[in-house]
């Protein structure tokens, strides 16, 4: 995987602020990769990947999460069993029916 050092220059202030972050861009232009890298360079700087929740919404492992209620329920439990900070990441949240009202919840 190539280290996209100039996007990361431009993410990296933003890690581990309370801001909610959303790249966007067009079809295969390396979103989830950039997504890749940050929990790649947060282990790295001694976050556990234990307190990562990654969800990517194309795989169907996670068909049962298309609505904001189904979705805050599960992140809520798994966010409990994680001790410390929990990072956050979805690919293709779009897929997820009202997805902004559990994101701001």
């Amino acid at each position: 995987m190539i280290k996209r050092e100039l996007y990361m220059s431009r993410i990296r202030p933003f890690i581990g602020t309370e801001l909610v972050k959303v790249m966007t861009g067009i079809r295969r232009c390396g979103k989830s990769v950039m997504l890749e890298l940050i929990q790649q360079e947060l282990a790295e700087s001694g976050v556990s990947r234990a307190q990562f929740i990654s969800i990517n919404f194309e795989d169907m492992s996670y068909s049962h999460l298309q609505t904001a209620q189904a979705l805050h329920d599960e992140i809520t439990a798994r966010a409990a069993e994680i001790e410390g900070k929990v990072y956050l990441f979805f690919d293709e949240i779009q897929e997820v029916k009202d997805w902004e009202k559990c994101i701001n919840s």
